[in-house]
């Protein structure tokens, strides 16, 4: 049985991008096809305000053998704070994370690392 993975999109700019979710849904799309993976319906955030209340709600109702989709690392909150407490969700259920920009795919715990690694590199880069 082929990985379901859950899309999860944003209606607003992330990082230095910002693509329609149409266009979102497409790249995902086309992501999972060439990856041999099943392709879910996307899960909007709500674009009022720098809250993360659909993605919150989808690590929490995520099944086993379910992943989650992004467009980027830059779709993940920017504050280390509140990003640290989704990293501590996604390794304690044990959710294999798909990241279409960078290419990147996390797996196991210790991979987790490479999510701040990213911001930090941002961050010194601006």
């Amino acid at each position: 049985m082929k990985k379901v993975l859950k899309p999860y999109v944003l209606n607003k700019k992330f990082g230095e991008y910002y693509l329609p979710v149409r266009f979102q849904n497409k790249l995902m799309k086309l992501y999972c096809e060439e990856k041999s993976l099943t392709y879910s319906l996307p899960t909007g955030e709500i674009v009022f305000g720098n809250n993360y209340i659909q993605l919150k709600t989808l690590i929490k109702n995520l099944k086993k053998g379910e992943g989650l989709l992004f467009m980027s690392l830059s779709v993940l909150p920017s504050e280390n704070k509140l990003r640290s407490i989704f990293i501590n969700l996604l390794k304690k259920k044990k959710i294999e994370c798909h990241f279409v920009f960078e290419n990147l795919v996390i797996k196991k715990e210790r991979e987790y690392l490479k999510i701040n690694q990213f911001f930090k590199l941002i961050k010194f880069t601006k």
